[in-house]
């Protein structure tokens, strides 16, 4: 099957699995849910309805025929309402339509050594980011072993995601780039991917 399109849905922490298994019935074959942290201003996270901390990352890989019913039922889920919101995005993959609905949005994925996602965030935040995503993640290798990109492969990871509008994009980038904290060669990498089909979750549709 040609995967075109990777839907990423960020919900409170208990709700991914009710929305992937609303996905399967449009459709999907499946779905992958990262758990992690919210990091946003409070008030924020008060307008948005987004005050638990930890967070749901609903991972679903659909095709062109796929992509609009998965969308729709996602944007109708009963599990979503006024209480319970997120948000939602699309990667275009190769092969696939690309970026047919434009978008002025990117995704900016940080990799670093556990111990640096807050201290990007708070960058981030100064640069113009209204919020993030915070996953805990493992490398592949022990100390001593290979390095990639110029990252020393060690256990402890975090993986911070941003979504931003294009010219906040920019300037979080810059901040980011800019920290001394980063300075030392092998702390992490940094990469930015367009995204289509932003849009906020939950406006009460649901029960």
């Amino acid at each position: 099957m040609n995967y075109t399109w990777q839907l990423h849905t960020i919900v409170n922490h208990g709700l991914g699995e009710r929305i992937a298994r609303e996905t399967r019935e449009a459709g999907a074959r499946g779905g992958t849910i990262l758990v992690g942290r919210g990091s946003a201003h409070q008030t924020i996270l008060q307008l948005l309805a987004l005050s638990d901390v930890e967070k749901d990352v609903l991972i679903t890989l659909v095709t062109d025929e796929q992509y609009e019913a998965v969308l729709h039922a996602i944007r109708n889920s009963k599990t979503l309402n006024k209480k319970n919101r997120g948000i939602l995005y699309a990667i275009p993959l190769c092969g696939g339509k690309q970026m047919s609905e434009e978008s002025n949005y990117e995704l900016i994925t940080i990799i670093t050594n556990r111990g640096y996602a807050d201290d990007i965030m708070a960058a981030a935040r100064k640069a113009g980011a209204r919020g993030g995503t915070i996953l805990h993640a493992r490398g592949t290798g022990t100390e001593g072993d290979a390095t990639f990109f110029g990252i020393t492969v060690v256990p402890e990871k975090e993986q911070v995601l941003i979504l931003a509008d294009g010219k906040t994009a920019s300037n979080i980038k810059k901040a980011i780039a800019s920290l001394p904290c980063l300075n030392k060669p092998g702390v992490g990498i940094m990469y930015a991917t367009p995204v289509a089909s932003f849009e906020q979750l939950g406006n009460g549709q649901g029960e």
